[in-house]
C-alpha cells in the first residue's frame, strides 16, 4: 500500500526540485530550440589557438549570466545555490560541446 501522507517537508523537497530540473533544462532546451550562435558561439567560427582561453572566459560569464548567482547571500537559500551550480555547470558543458574547438574543451576538463 502506497504512503500518501503528504507533509511541509516533503511538499518543500519536491518543489525544489521541480525548480532545480526546470533551471538545469531550460538553458539546455533553448540550445536545442534555436540558433544560439551569437550567445554561446557558433560552430563555423573557429577560435585561435591564443584566444581558447578569452572564448572559454566567455562561455563561463555567459552561463553564470543564464544561470545566477551561487552567492548563498544573494540566493538566499541553499537550494538555490545548488540548482544555480547544477545549471551553470549543464549550460557551460553544453556550449563547450557546441563550439566544438578541441583546446577549449580541454581547458573545459582541466577546469572542471
Amino acid at each position: 500500500m502506497m504512503n500518501t501522507n503528504f507533509n511541509a517537508k516533503n511538499v518543500k523537497q519536491a518543489f525544489v526540485s521541480a525548480i532545480a530540473i526546470s533551471l538545469i533544462s531550460l538553458p539546455l532546451l533553448t540550445l536545442a530550440a534555436g540558433d544560439n550562435s551569437e550567445f554561446f558561439g557558433n560552430k563555423k567560427n573557429q577560435v585561435k589557438a591564443t584566444d581558447y582561453e578569452a572564448k572559454y572566459t566567455e562561455l563561463q560569464i555567459a552561463s553564470r549570466k543564464m544561470c545566477g548567482s551561487s552567492n548563498l547571500q544573494l540566493t538566499g537559500s541553499v537550494e538555490r545555490v545548488m540548482a544555480n551550480k547544477e545549471c551553470y555547470e549543464g549550460t557551460l558543458a553544453a556550449a563547450v560541446e557546441r563550439l566544438n574547438n578541441s583546446e577549449v574543451q580541454e581547458l573545459h576538463q582541466k577546469k572542471s
